[in-house]
């Protein structure tokens, strides 16, 4: 990317292998991050499909919030509701079963469900959640939001769990991670995706 003071914006164009998208990044030095990744509508799943993962991302925020105040019992219900629904309200969604990773998702839901419903401790329930926000990355960036900004937040500590990413949907330091001990220091927007 070009840092440069006499420009407001430099755009770069990429295309994600084994994905259907085309992303913008641009470098805004007005901007709370310094990738700023806009997609293009033409390139994602029809706006029912994006309306139905809007509504998976308030689901995925509820786990989160859970794991940041420590409350395991909100932790495991939310994460538990959001993989139902997750199959539940998406099956009717032909373009979902055309993805390898959704077909993976699907045919192992099972698995992932009881995994969820098995872990009662918070450290398992943010090993798990570091397993759900990639696969929930990856789901969001092939299919898309509707007329929604993300951030992708991250924090790399010795105590932080996995790859310590997580999505929110404001610049929001709270580590689900760290939980109460949250080191607000070391959290960082990584990415700000923006979507149609």
């Amino acid at each position: 990317f070009a840092d440069s003071a006499n420009s407001k914006f430099s755009q770069t164009d990429f295309i994600v292998l084994k994905d259907s998208i085309k992303i913008y990044k641009k470098t805004n030095p007005l901007s709370e991050s310094k990738n700023e990744i806009i997609f293009e509508e033409s390139n994602l799943a029809p706006e029912n499909v994006r309306i139905v993962f809007n509504d998976l991302f308030k689901q995925y925020i509820a786990v989160k919030d859970a794991l940041v105040y420590n409350d395991s019992f909100g932790a495991k219900r939310n994460m538990l509701q959001l993989i139902d629904d997750l199959k539940s309200e998406t099956k009717d969604f032909e373009i979902l079963n055309k993805d390898d990773r959704w077909v993976f998702f699907i045919n192992n839901y099972d698995k992932i469900r009881n995994k969820a419903n098995s872990t009662t401790f918070i450290s398992d329930q943010r090993f798990l959640f570091n397993e759900i926000t990639i696969g929930l990355m990856k789901f969001i960036k092939q299919f898309g939001l509707n007329n929604k900004s993300i951030y992708i937040m991250n924090c790399l500590t010795d105590s932080s769990i996995g790859n310590a990413v997580w999505l929110s949907n404001k610049n929001d330091t709270k580590n689900p991670y760290l939980g109460l001990m949250n080191d607000t220091l070391c959290a960082k927007v990584k990415e700000v995706w923006k979507f149609p």
